[in-house]
């Protein structure tokens, strides 16, 4: 059965997306209406999809649909949207035996979940092994098969997690292999380059794990106590304090320059001298790769529009030129998201193993170089003089005067008779999330509630379980609304991934629909490692990657905890509006309510609200300022 077609008006779809990732299997979510011939054919797990490029004899995704819903505008337009899962989710539907394997090869241990695997499934979802050739130093391996786990997750913790490598189940003549290599992915024959195919890249680093001064250790040193034969239970390790001056420290100053103080201890419990500590200590300092990065670009693949050009895939590395970023860079794909109804908007996300110091300074100094030719070029290129730039102050000046002149007289004409705006109504103000339950939206909005903040997620982890029925049935029941996300990142990339799942998550929803009035991020936890201090270097991550994902920081709203204000530090002059809650002796009322210590845009005053349609308590906000009132407008 076809399910697009650009022919045949019943068989096409709204939207289609296809998802790729080398640390995660392909994903498809498509979004189709009831004229489509296949709308009430669609079921979870029975309805299988493939996606192809016959020009290019390339399957682009195969799987199976795993969740669907459907949801209707205020401009009464239904549509459903399914989200499929890869091939890899067969191997979710199975689970494994306690068993033990040693003097086994990881490849051998592999053959033996999938065979167990192969027992229980249907034939169809029975796998082989394909290329395997990821192995360690001793091509062994001794391990303990985890019976509550299914065979997907054991494969993850039991060989991914601890010999890296990547999976991918492909279809080859009706039978289904299991490939798992370091690396999937080839050399990409086309290159991405500005004034060519390059419509957009932003570059994100991330030096949070840098050390700058090291306290190498080695192994412990026993001691003895008073008592005979017997050690004490916490000794001090070696230290190379004995072979560095009575220093125990190992200092960059370099490195002290550019990041400053950046503590860190490693440990080598195989090491009894501090002649060889001081050696290993140096050697780590030198050579560490702790600067993370990646690359997001928009582009135009001229596979598409040109004969003999092959496609770009996840994995593959691929050529990068872009002189305005001093972009001159050999990466790998390690994401992408194909639009294929409009492939313009496809993009792709790069990385490569963690950048060097050195490698880091060259790519900034490539950077600023690149940023200041720009800049040259643009004052040379400036074709305005200053005798014309003079000359049309002044024409502008006059044309400015002679509307000032007609604006003053319609205002005397007019003056008294021309009705004056009335500040519009503001109803209440609440924010919900699952523990909330089922919740009546129409009731909620003709309780006078004009607007609704609604939780996505809590971190990554957590998606909120009621998020998607209440973004459906909020703007099915007219509700003007707002999303939140819960703050739980351990570094800026962590950070970033949770921006990207809040992003993804809440258009997964309500893409080609109403849009949220802004989206807010909830604060008031110590995050990022436990460590108060990088709360701002989080947040800030956090914010830029949704601008790059096309949200403004003018539409991003910061929730945060009063009482953590100020050791959280956060740049709120970025965002749009700033959150805070308050409550006092939190009975439902403003009047016994005790206001933030801090500037607001919104107070929220109560946990012990009540608004028809929702069974129980719920947040309450109130005292909107100016710049909030701009997002109920």
């Amino acid at each position: 059965m076809l399910l697009n077609s650009d022919i045949y008006q019943r068989i096409r779809l709204v939207s289609a997306t296809v998802s790729k990732s080398v640390s995660a299997y392909d994903s498809f979510t498509f979004t189709l209406d009831p004229s489509h011939k296949l709308y009430a054919v669609i079921k979870p797990y029975k309805f299988f999809v493939k996606v192809t490029r016959p020009d290019q004899n390339k399957v682009l995704f195969e799987g199976r649909v795993l969740t669907y819903s459907d949801s209707m505008d205020t401009s009464g337009v239904i549509q459903k949207t399914a989200v499929c899962e890869g091939l890899e989710g067969f191997l979710h539907d199975s689970v494994q035996p306690w068993r033990e394997f040693h003097d086994t090869t990881p490849k051998d241990f592999l053959q033996a979940l999938i065979n167990e695997h192969n027992k229980q499934v249907e034939s169809f979802k029975q796998v082989r092994l394909g290329n395997v050739t990821v192995t360690n130093s001793t091509d062994n391996v001794y391990r303990f098969v985890d019976d509550t786990k299914d065979t997907y997750d054991n494969i993850q913790d039991k060989l991914v997690s601890r010999l890296g490598g990547e999976l991918r189940v492909r279809n080859e003549a009706g039978n289904l292999y299991l490939d798992y290599m370091p690396k999937i992915g080839g050399t990409a024959t086309q290159k991405i380059k500005l004034a060519k195919n390059l419509l957009s890249s932003s570059r994100n680093i991330d030096p949070t794990e840098v050390v700058t001064v090291l306290k190498p250790l080695g192994a412990t040193q026993e001691r003895q106590t008073n008592e005979e034969n017997k050690t004490e239970v916490s000794s001090p390790r070696l230290t190379i304090a004995s072979a560095n001056g009575g220093n125990e420290y190992l200092r960059d100053e370099e490195l002290i320059k550019e990041f400053g103080i950046r503590a860190k201890v490693q440990t080598w419990d195989d090491v009894n001298t501090a002649d060889t500590l001081l050696q290993k200590g140096r050697a780590y300092l030198a050579s560490q790769k702790a600067i993370k990065y990646e690359i997001q670009l928009t582009y135009v693949d001229l596979s598409y529009i040109k004969d003999g050009v092959a496609m770009f895939d996840c994995g593959d590395t691929v050529t990068v030129q872009n002189s305005l970023q001093g972009l001159e860079i050999d990466e790998r794909i390690v994401s992408m998201s194909i639009d294929l109804l409009q492939v313009q908007n496809t993009t792709i996300t790069l990385s490569n193993d963690p950048l060097s110091v050195n490698a880091y300074r060259n790519q900034s100094s490539q950077a600023y170089d690149a940023e200041r030719d720009a800049f040259y070029n643009l004052i040379r290129d400036q074709k305005l003089s200053t005798a014309d730039l003079e000359k049309a102050l002044k024409s502008s000046n006059a044309q400015i005067k002679s509307l000032q002149q007609a604006l003053q007289e319609l205002e005397n004409k007019f003056n008294g008779q021309t009705p004056q705006p009335q500040p519009a109504h503001i109803g209440k103000i609440i924010d919900i999330s699952e523990w909330q339950g089922v919740i009546d939206w129409n009731s909620v909005v003709r309780d006078d509630v004009t607007l609704s903040i609604i939780r996505v997620q809590d971190g990554s982890s957590h998606q909120d379980l009621k998020y998607m029925e209440n973004l459906q049935k909020c703007i099915s029941a007219g509700g003007k609304y707002a999303v939140y996300a819960y703050f739980r990142g351990t570094s800026t990339s962590d950070a970033q991934q949770e921006a990207r799942d809040f992003f993804e998550r809440t258009q997964r929803v309500v893409a080609n629909k109403q849009q949220p009035v802004f989206y807010a991020i909830d604060v008031e936890s110590v995050e990022m490692g436990g460590n108060v201090s990088q709360m701002r270097a989080g947040i800030e991550a956090f914010m830029s990657q949704l601008n790059t994902l096309g949200v403004p920081d003018h539409k991003i709203v910061l929730y945060i905890a009063n009482h953590l204000y100020s050791s959280f530090n956060l740049n709120t002059a970025r965002a749009g509006a700033i959150w805070i809650p308050s409550y006092g002796q939190n009975d439902g009322s403003i009047v016994n309510s005790t206001k933030p210590t801090h500037p607001y845009d919104l107070w929220q005053y109560t946990s012990k609200g009540r608004v028809s349609g929702i069974i129980g308590n719920v947040d309450m906000n109130t005292e909107p300022s100016d710049k909030f009132k701009a997002y109920l407008n």
